[in-house]
C-alpha cells in the first residue's frame, strides 16, 4: 500500500472521527479538545514526515499550557459586576454614536427576539469563529509556512497577555451586563439566544464565568476583535484579496460584537489597537533591534539571512 493511499485513508478516518465526536458530544471548542483535534490533524497530514511529530509537540504543547493557564487566571481579574468600570465606555460610545449607545440603537432597529433573522445567525457564526479560526490558521502556517509560525504565535500570545493585563487592571462591563444593572437600557445577548434556538451542542460551555472560557467583566479590550485585526495585519502583504477577506472578517466581527451586546464600540477599537501594537512589536521593533545590534563585521553575512522587518505574511 502506497503512502498516498495510507495518507488518504488516515484523512478520511480523521474527518469521520471528528464528525462522529461532534455529533455525539458537541462542537469541540474547549481549548484542550480543540488543540487535540488540531494536533491530530497535523499528524495525519504529516504521516510521511512522522519524524516532525516530536517538534510539533514541542512547539504546540507549551502554547496550549500557556493558554490554559490564561483561561484560569482570568478569574483573578474578576470583581463584583457592579464594581467593574462602565461609565467611560458608555460616554465614549455615546460620543461615537451621536448621543446614542450603538448597541442599544442597533438592537432597537434590527433585533426582534420573537423572530430571528438571517443576520442573527450570521453574527452567531462570526462570533463562534473566534474560538477556532486563529488556531486553524496557526496549524496551516505550521504545516506549509513553518518559518512564519513562530512570529505568528508570538503576536497571538503577546496580544492575549496584553489583554489579560488590562482585564486585571481595568475590569469592565459589557453592554448586556450594563443593561442588567440599569446603566443603559436593557440589552439582549443575541448569540446565546441564537445558540438556544438552533440547538447546536457544544462540548464546552462558552458562557461560563470565573475560571471558564468567559469572564463577565473582561470586556476591554475585545480579543474577539483583536484577533481578526491581527490576521488582517499578518496577511496584509499577501495581496488585495487577502486584505479584502480579512478586512471583511474584522468588520463583521466588530459589528457582531456590538450588535450582539457583547462589547461596546470602544472595546472593539481598543482591541484593534492592541493588535496593531502586538504586530508592530513582533514584526518591526524586535527585528529592528536585532539588526541594530549586528556587529559591523557580521553585517554582510547576516543581512542575507535576515528576514525583512515586518514581513510576517504567509507566502504560499
Amino acid at each position: 500500500m502506497s503512502w498516498r493511499t495510507v495518507s488518504a485513508l488516515a484523512q478520511v478516518a480523521y474527518l469521520a472521527g471528528l464528525v462522529i465526536v461532534t455529533v455525539m458530544t458537541g462542537l469541540p471548542l474547549e481549548r484542550t479538545q480543540l488543540f487535540f483535534w488540531i494536533l491530530l490533524g497535523l499528524a495525519v497530514v504529516s504521516l510521511r514526515g512522522w519524524r516532525s511529530w516530536g517538534r510539533m509537540l514541542l512547539e504546540w504543547l507549551p502554547l496550549l499550557a500557556l493558554l490554559v493557564v490564561y483561561d484560569y487566571l482570568r478569574g483573578a481579574a474578576s470583581v463584583p459586576a457592579g464594581q467593574a468600570h462602565v461609565s467611560p465606555q458608555i460616554d465614549v460610545d455615546r460620543w461615537l454614536g451621536g448621543g446614542q449607545v450603538p448597541t442599544v440603537w442597533l438592537q432597537h432597529h434590527l433585533y426582534d427576539p420573537s423572530h430571528l433573522r438571517w443576520y442573527d445567525a450570521g453574527i452567531w457564526c462570526t462570533y463562534l469563529s473566534h474560538f477556532f479560526v486563529i488556531w486553524i490558521v496557526a496549524a496551516v502556517l505550521w504545516k506549509v509556512a513553518h518559518d512564519r509560525f513562530g512570529r505568528y504565535v508570538s503576536v497571538v500570545v503577546l496580544v492575549t497577555l496584553m489583554a489579560f493585563l488590562t482585564y486585571w487592571l481595568y475590569p469592565a462591563q459589557p453592554p448586556w451586563l450594563a443593561g442588567e444593572l440599569g446603566e443603559i437600557p436593557p440589552v439582549d445577548k443575541i448569540v446565546p439566544t441564537v445558540w438556544d434556538r438552533l440547538g447546536v451542542p457544544v462540548a464546552a460551555d462558552l458562557f461560563e464565568t470565573g475560571d471558564g472560557l468567559v469572564n463577565r467583566v473582561a470586556a476591554m479590550p475585545s480579543l474577539h476583535a483583536a484577533y481578526p485585526a491581527m490576521l488582517l495585519l499578518f496577511f496584509w502583504t499577501e495581496g488585495r484579496w487577502w486584505r479584502i477577506g480579512w478586512s471583511t472578517y474584522t468588520l463583521a466581527m466588530g459589528f457582531s460584537l456590538v450588535y450582539g451586546g457583547e462589547h461596546f464600540v470602544v472595546d472593539i477599537v481598543l482591541g484593534w489597537l492592541y493588535a496593531g501594537i502586538a504586530f508592530a512589536t513582533v514584526h518591526v521593533a524586535w527585528p529592528a533591534v536585532r539588526h541594530a545590534r549586528v556587529r559591523p563585521g557580521d553585517s554582510g553575512d547576516r543581512a542575507g539571512q535576515a528576514e525583512p522587518a515586518g514581513a510576517g505574511a504567509m507566502r504560499l
